[in-house]
């Protein structure tokens, strides 16, 4: 993932011309940032006074990538003018969106935040809508200036986990280089994520959680915490023990069962509150006990999930992304981390069939249909302002759909690269649905096609739509099944464009050859007499 990794927001002296922001992808490679922007906010105002689009731009090999003054060495890859980056109390806020523009003077917002840091070098000073927005129940960082008679920087030494203000410390500045953490500084936690979690169904129900990372990597000092209710308060907490096993996983049984190192956890029942929010997830810390509201303080990693989903705030909103599981299914089924498309997106867990211990079972691009659809509705203007809430709104209407006709396990994380555009009362929608199989992927086209001969219209936020006749044509032709054998129209086209070509091309050659080369009738007849009267 792209993090914030390091803040330079004060230079000694009143140059202030080797100010920088860097950035680092934690996949330690060449990354590109199609997509993501970097927003600077003003805490007195709560508003964008700098936006950055970093598409077109990357990361060097090593995954930094680094926004600064012009005075700065190594030069950074997009150059700011001297003292651009506030010193506080101010933000700065790491963004990715396709669809969404950000532009200054607009209102803090956490539509598509990746990563944030509230930050001041003066104390005491607040920035309540900064906090609330980007970093909800945490502290704002202060940079030290008495650290060090050197310059000095906000770097990330205790985690990689985004959003969360206890991740930096005050430390020398080492622009396009590996952050120098203090020997004293808290203990980095080990880099675990929640791969995997199964939740109760059918006759035989069962609960595990899965986790992944490093093969040997302890997991001692760890705990797993789980929150529901409209709350969002912990009724149950395990302290963790044991190590990752040889695959990079370790699965945890919750069903009056046994861990694989011999732990006794009885929770019976982690399936989504029919109201509100329930979570899992890690600490870096000792026992939480029951009834503590949920925090980001010393969190690793969090998964949120509920049976309705809903548009209201919840206060389990800062833990990410809520998903919608099926709760009145009978068949098991989990929530697993898919790297689906971009890997980037917000969304990273998909709902699929169980796979303690082993791969998950994810949406792949191998079982693709494609989604070409046309709607008629009143007027554009709501589908213009608000594009990305009626694309996201657009979105569940969809899956809701697809589930309720083929029961099948999907999620939103199986729409791909799905966008929109309205012109006079028409709503083109495109991009992909994937499936995890080629069973599914013929539900999926079953119900594509049974979607776009349906007369019945249906509501996307409150706004009436229903199948457009433009549609026609592209409804009664097969979409394209990836990973089949199907042909797309302009192929077959091509094809016989290509064939009547070629021919054209053989006869006309046959022609000029035999006009360029004319036979000799005279000397044929000849010899034909010259052989019969042999042959006599």
């Amino acid at each position: 993932k792209l993090l914030i990794n390091e803040v330079n927001s004060d230079n000694p002296g009143g140059g202030e011309d080797a100010e920088y922001i860097e950035l680092f992808y934690t996949g330690q490679t060449r990354f590109d940032l199609q997509g993501y922007w970097l927003v600077l906010y003003n805490g007195k105002n709560s508003r964008a006074y700098w936006v950055l689009d970093l598409s077109g731009h990357h990361t060097d090999e090593l995954g930094y990538f680094l926004v600064g003054s012009d005075a700065l060495h190594p030069p950074p890859m997009i150059r700011l003018p001297p003292n651009t980056i506030q010193n506080g109390v101010d933000a700065v806020a790491l963004y990715y969106s396709n669809t969404t523009l950000y532009t200054v003077n607009m209102a803090v917002t956490a539509e598509g935040l990746v990563d944030a840091v509230v930050y001041t070098s003066r104390m005491p000073e607040k920035a309540d809508q900064l906090v609330k927005v980007l970093v909800p129940g945490q502290s704002i960082l202060y940079e030290n200036d008495s650290h060090s008679t050197k310059d000095e920087s906000l770097s990330r030494c205790h985690s990689l986990s985004p959003k969360l203000q206890s991740s930096f410390q005050v430390a020398t500045v080492t622009p396009l280089g590996e952050n120098v953490c203090s020997s004293s500084s808290v203990l980095v936690p080990p880099a675990i994520h929640i791969s995997e979690l199964g939740l109760a169904g059918g006759a035989t129900p069962y609960h595990f959680v899965e986790l992944e990372g490093k093969p040997g990597t302890s997991l001692g000092g760890l705990s797993l915490v789980f929150f529901s209710g409209k709350e969002g308060k912990a009724h149950a907490s395990v302290p963790l023990r044991g190590t990752i096993g040889a695959t990079g996983l370790f699965v945890f049984e919750l069903d009056e069962g046994h861990g694989h190192d011999g732990t006794n956890l009885t929770f019976k029942d982690i399936s989504a509150d029919s109201e509100g929010s329930s979570a899992i997830a890690v600490y870096s810390t000792s026992l939480i006990p029951g009834g503590t509201k949920a925090t980001s303080e010393n969190l690793v990693d969090a998964l949120v999930y509920t049976c309705e989903p809903s548009t209201a705030g919840g206060p389990l909103d800062f833990l990410g992304p809520s998903y919608a599981v099926p709760c009145k299914d009978d068949r098991p089924v989990s929530l697993s981390r898919c790297t689906c498309g971009n890997a980037s997106a917000e969304l990273q867990f998909a709902i699929s069939d169980p796979t303690p211990g082993l791969q998950n079972s994810c949406p792949q691009d191998a079982y693709a249909v494609d989604l070409q659809l046309c709607l008629l509705t009143p007027n554009c203007s709501t589908w213009t302002l608000h594009h990305r809430r009626m694309l996201e709104s657009l979105g569940r209407v969809l899956v809701s759909s697809l589930e309720e006709k083929c029961s099948c396990g999907i999620s939103q994380l199986y729409l791909q690269e799905l966008n929109l555009t309205c012109v006079g009362s028409l709503v083109k929608v495109w991009g992909q649905v994937w499936a995890r199989q080629p069973e599914q992927q013929q539900s999926i086209e079953s119900w594509r096609q049974g979607f776009l001969a349906s007369p019945h219209p249906f509501s996307v936020d409150g706004r009436v739509l229903k199948t457009s006749p433009e549609c026609i044509a592209s409804k009664n032709a097969p979409s394209v099944l990836h990973g089949g054998a199907s042909f797309q129209g302009w192929e077959i086209a091509l094809f016989v464009v290509g064939s009547l070509l070629l021919v054209f091309l053989l006869v006309s050659l046959a022609f000029y050859f035999i006009k360029r080369h004319p036979q000799n009738y005279t000397s044929i007849e000849m010899n034909d007499r010259g052989e019969i009267a042999a042959d006599f």
